[in-house]
């Protein structure tokens, strides 16, 4: 009889276990809020909410109606959610260190005689506090601080140099020229004009080039002060009738100030270390995971048949833990940068980076279960817009649940079980089948285990497929589209999924297998994950604690609590290790219950059909296969956190190495996807050596215009040809339309008529908002265009109130307004941190208010030659300027070359479909040489083409602000390619994996078995990859009939549960005849999984196929091709290791 199931409540929220267990994990999951929210600024407030309400309704869940009205709460609306979801100490902490940092700029700027020294530009050290807060830990402050003013040097240096060159050019020198007839334009002259001018677009185009090329980080901020040094002192210095050297001093003493405050109260207002930043990530990271696990241990319990049954908590779980890892990277990068004294050096945090890493690997393997046990989920699609299954599922009830199953004995008074039913039911189709069939098929063998007897389908069940496969076909051939300019695509491709999945894709008892091997599965996984989960917890609180007691100078209670924590993560490994044991010997065997029948003497092969096909089998090793790896890999954290606790006992001070400071990672993916302004190149893919994109380094891309250079001439042209042609291209494309625009805004400063008036108001606002707003893409310069428009306005709200609370009808007072910032600042750096809204609308607000405040002080302190205004003056121009500028930038954008996110996207999806077919060349090289090689640089690939899919669904936001009247853009068609490419990706990780843990003989069954080592179906699978590479990077349609799909052929030979086919002239030195050792042996175990990987990677292929042929079209029409012709097989089939059939996963 098979086992009995936990008793389980089947609901809609979380479901609960009905055991102790169940207070721990509502517990984890309404703490999961406060432990997932990471110390990053542009964090997108949208999970925190989802969050919390996910939060809300598990605590409705555990709630009696007694108490609901007592723990009522005041619900916010869900734009300011965000509040109290950043309103803990640890938040806190950065918002009174940036805010303290500003507030003391605001004072010194208010000192008199350092408003002098720092000149007319003195308000930038306010403006500079909001640019640049001091919100990070030391290292990463000191970074960004030093790369800031470096660049700011730079920018000055070469204005000086171009100063220079104009003045050679200069025919009249005035050293004693009065400032008021300097602003006038009288000096002007053509020649030092025009050299100015071309200083100005070569400088821009520098700093705007890195701004592009390195995007979000310590360069962001670096690069606007380095246009902004370059675009003041230019516009200014070229009124002046002699080089005016000295203009660049005005930018880079208040940076300077803005750096030496900003370093100083990193040290000693709440200091924070990279160390604490990273293990306060890796907490983050880790805490979902328990949660994850707690969801997997609940969904195995349920009816995974019902049609209320979903796993897409444990999906949004999954989603939630590896989102965690882009900051947990940005931290680890500074790790070895950094100093702190603490028991733990911060280069010994690297290893559980990697084990976090990995540990997010293989929960997503947990979750492709439910994918594979999902009847409706995985189905090849039937036309373009189809939103129904295109495959006929055979109907049949539920399977009944154990509970109905005892009360099905207790009312029929006579024993029941499983495998009772199962034989009741397959007594009854084999007295109907006998009915239709009175000649039986003989066996091909005399062997059970290798006899190839098909599945027995009925008549009346075989007619049942047929005619649902016709009308389904029919639908797909005669459905009229929405659009009379859209016709079906992927017929071809869909005739032949439909005749597979109909006969064989599919089985009767589908339900009922299911049902029971999902039993079998959480029976043999419970214990195991039980300890997953618990050490999971043990872990996030050990990191959660890792920095504390860092002063107790009480060295004998130290130690005993040190001794103490070492001994209970041993008790935890022992335990764990302990039951992995058992795991790996005895209990993951319980799901070959069903199929040991099979290996009886007296079994009767008449009753096949009480075994499950093998897929099933296979479904289960899959999921066996990530617990097992998934507990390996807490058994390795475990062993880091005894030997740290072991060999660190004593706090110390740890300094950076200074060859390990100044060494340069490289090949590193970028893990930073909040990208504002993404503008990277479609064709590269960064992390991954260009050399190598082509199969690392054994398939050489050629040149088709010109043969390879047999010369030193030869190189140097073709070197400068390719020099020449890069320039045309993304980045550098971009800066220099950028620097154009940059001058042509500038023409009014440099002109004698006009001088006068664009120096009075400021005009040079509008040149450098106009340079910044400018992106590569046309979708990003209008979103920046209409949210600087919005912002400012706001921001010249906020500065206009705070400069008239602080000095009412008079010129400005220190004391008032340095008293309003005390008071506001607090407030407006937490907006400026956790404020879930776009990063440059969030930065442009403040960044303006802090203007307008600043500029008025200036204004009304200062004698300056010219003056704005101040309040509503000052934000009126403002307001006026950045329009001017925006809409400068935004009518720019549309003059040629000019690119857009839909063509971004497009050649985006077709590198990395180009990416995925070099890896999936690198995985299957690497199974069949076997050698115990580096994989790091296929890893470090899979995770750069991860990255770059991911900053793609960022970037895409924007395609909404690029109009067109062409149509709207296809972004459901979209999404579906880059989530079948995010998917090819992480089957490609795991293949790898099980590759690794593959021995020799192994491996070549597997590469043998999945037909990875035949020459010609290896020759469809990369046609397939590379049609529909280049019909994306080219928008060319896809033949019509093409090598999709690939399914067809990868299943063309039944193995069933053998190792070996029965043809096979070779064994591997396996067995050949298939004996329950065999099913038992954990290389068999990861034999399967690497099958069922490798089905999951063509299907997916099919898939992707069909998605790219929705968004290119087709061509090349044949009629009557693939219409009258469908692939059969005859015969009846009982039993997946007994049949003809192809192979099944």
């Amino acid at each position: 009889m098979a086992p009995s199931r936990p008793q389980v409540r089947i609901q809609t929220n979380p479901p609960e276990i009905l055991n102790a267990s169940s207070s721990d994990t509502e517990a984890e999951r309404t703490q999961l809020p406060s432990l997932h929210e990471q110390s990053n600024e542009d964090h997108d407030g949208r999970e925190a909410s989802q969050i919390e309400k996910n939060s809300d309704v598990s605590d409705s869940s555990t709630q009696t109606s007694e108490n609901k009205p007592a723990r009522q709460k005041i619900k916010l609306p869900q734009s300011l959610r965000w509040i109290p979801a950043n309103s803990t100490w640890s938040k806190w902490k950065p918002v009174i260190r940036s805010a303290l940092a500003a507030w003391i700029s605001v004072v010194i700027f208010v000192i008199p005689k350092i408003e002098n020294l720092l000149g007319q530009a003195a308000f930038l050290i306010i403006i500079a506090s909001f640019l640049s807060p001091p919100s990070d830990p030391f290292m990463a402050v000191l970074e960004r601080e030093i790369i800031l003013l470096v660049f700011v040097a730079l920018g000055w240096g070469w204005v000086c140099l171009g100063l220079m060159f104009a003045n050679l050019a200069r025919t009249q020198i005035v050293p004693d020229a009065s400032i008021r007839t300097i602003i006038t334009g009288e000096y002007i002259e053509a020649g030092p004009t025009v050299i100015m001018g071309v200083f100005l677009f070569i400088g821009s185009v520098t700093f705007l080039y890195i701004k592009a090329r390195l995007g979000p980080g310590p360069f962001l901020i670096a690069s606007v002060f380095g246009c902004i040094c370059v675009d003041i002192s230019f516009t200014t210095a070229v009124l002046f009738p002699y080089p005016y050297y000295k203009i660049g001093q005005m930018i880079i003493l208040p940076v300077a100030f803005h750096s030496a405050i900003s370093l100083i109260t990193s040290i000693l207002i709440f200091p924070q270390s990279v160390s604490s930043l990273f293990t306060t990530c890796l907490q983050g990271a880790i805490a979902p995971l328990a949660t994850v696990i707690s969801l997997h241990r609940s969904h195995l319990l349920e009816d995974v048949t019902s049609s209320a049954f979903s796993y897409t908590q444990i999906t949004d779980a999954t989603n939630k833990a590896e989102n965690a890892l882009p900051t947990l990277a940005a931290a680890a990068r500074l790790l070895k940068a950094d100093i702190v004294y603490a028991r733990f050096a911060p280069t010994d945090y690297h290893e559980l980076h990697a084990i976090a890493r990995k540990l997010m690997v293989q929960v997503h393997g947990l979750g492709i279960y439910y994918t594979l046990i999902d009847p409706t989920r995985e189905r090849f699609p039937v036309t373009p817009a189809a939103s129904h299954p295109a495959t006929p599922v055979h109907s049949r009830p539920p399977s009944p649940r154990p509970d109905q199953w005892s009360s099905l004995t207790t009312e029929e008074k006579h024993p029941s079980s499983a495998d009772q039913e199962l034989r009741d039911r397959k007594l009854s189709r084999h007295q109907r089948a006998r009915s239709f069939h009175p000649q039986s098929h003989p066996a091909s063998s005399t062997s059970p285990l290798h006899s190839h007897r098909p599945y027995k389908h009925s008549r009346s069940h075989h007619a049942n497929h047929t005619l649902m496969h016709n009308s389904l076909l029919h639908l797909a051939l005669s459905r009229v589209p929405k659009r009379a300019e859209e016709a079906a695509v992927g017929v071809f491709e869909s005739q032949k999924y439909l005749n597979l999945e109909a006969t064989h894709l599919s089985h009767p008892d589908s339900a009922f297998f299911t049902a029971r091997a999902t039993e079998l599965l959480s029976n043999s996984c419970q214990d195991l994950l039980s300890v997953c989960e618990e050490v999971l917890g043990t872990s996030g609180a050990w990191i959660g604690n890792i920095r504390k007691f860092r002063f107790n100078f009480l060295r004998g209670h130290r130690e005993d609590e040190a001794q103490i924590e070492v001994q209970r993560h041993e008790d935890l490994l022992e335990k764990l290790t302990r039951e992995l044991d058992e795991f790996r010997t005895k209990k993951r065997l319980t799901v070959l219950d069903p199929y040991r029948q099979m290996f009886d003497r007296g079994h009767d092969a008449s009753n096949d059909d009480e075994v499950p096909p093998h897929r099933y089998l296979f479904h289960c090793y899959v999921y066996q296969y990530h617990v097992l790896q998934f507990a390996v890999l807490l058994q390795d954290m475990l062993k880091e956190i005894i030997r740290l606790e072991t060999e660190r006992k004593k706090p110390k001070l740890w300094l950076p190495s200074l060859p390990k400071l100044f060494a340069r990672t490289t090949g590193e993916p970028s893990v930073t996807i909040q990208h504002d302004d993404d503008d990277e190149d479609p064709e590269m893919i960064p992390g991954i050596d260009p050399a190598r994109m082509t199969d690392l380094g054994k398939a050489v891309k050629r040149d088709p215009d010109a043969l390879a250079p047999r010369n030193g001439l030869e190189m140097v042209m073709n070197w400068i040809y390719r020099a020449s042609i890069a320039i045309g291209r993304g980045n550098v494309l971009f800066a220099l339309k950028a620097g154009a625009l940059t001058v042509i805004l500038a023409i009014p400063s440099f002109l004698k008529s006009s001088a006068e008036f664009a120096y009075d108001n400021k005009f040079v606002w509008a040149v450098f908002m106009a340079q910044l707003t400018l992106a590569r893409f046309r979708g990003d310069t209008v979103f920046g265009l209409i949210a600087r428009i919005i912002s400012t306005f706001a921001g010249g709200l906020i500065g206009t109130v705070m400069w008239y609370i602080s000095t009412g009808n008079g010129r400005g007072n220190p004391y008032g307004l340095a008293a309003v910032c005390a008071v506001c600042y607090p407030s407006i750096f937490f907006a400026r941190l956790y404020w879930p809204i776009a990063p440059m609308t969030n930065l442009i607000i403040w960044v303006t208010a802090a203007l307008i405040v600043g500029y008025s002080y200036d204004d009304t302190h200062l004698i300056v030659s010219s003056s704005p205004g101040w309040g509503i003056d000052v934000a009126w121009r403002r307001f006026v300027l950045v329009t001017i500028g925006v809409l400068a930038a935004g009518i720019f954008s549309l003059f040629p070359p000019s690119k857009t996110i839909r063509s971004y996207q497009r050649r985006t999806v077709a590198t990395t479909s180009a990416e995925l077919g070099s890896i999936y060349c690198s995985v299957v090289s690497y199974a069949n040489s076997y050698v115990d090689g580096d994989t790091t640089t296929i890893v470090r690939s899979l995770l750069a083409i991860r990255s770059k899919l991911k900053r793609s669904l960022v970037l895409k936001d924007n395609v909404i602000y690029e109009f067109s009247l062409r149509g709207k853009w296809p972004i459901e068609r979209y999404l579906k390619i880059l989530e079948l490419q995010m998917q090819i990706s992480y089957q490609l990780c795991h293949l790898m994996s099980i590759v690794l843990h593959l021995e020799p003989a192994w491996a070549y069954a597997f590469l043998r078995r999945t037909r990875m080592l035949d020459s010609d179906f290896q020759g469809d699978v990369l046609a397939v990859i590379s049609l529909i590479s280049n019909a994306l990077h080219t928008g060319s349609p896809l033949p019509q009939i093409t090598p999709c799909p690939l399914l067809d052929r990868f299943m063309v030979r039944h193995h069933g549960l053998n190792v070996v086919h029965e043809e096979s002239e070779d064994n591997y030195g396996l067995p050949r005849m298939l004996t329950i050792e065999t099913l038992e042996d954990l290389q068999y175990l990861t034999f399967c999984v690497g099958v069922s990987t490798a089905f999951g990677i063509i299907t997916r292929l099919d898939r992707l196929m069909v998605a790219v042929k929705e968004l290119v079209g087709e061509q090349y029409h044949i009629d009557g091709v693939g219409m009258g012709y469908h692939r059969t097989w005859t015969g009846e089939m009982t039993s997946p290791t007994m049949s003809v059939k192809p192979t099944e996963v």
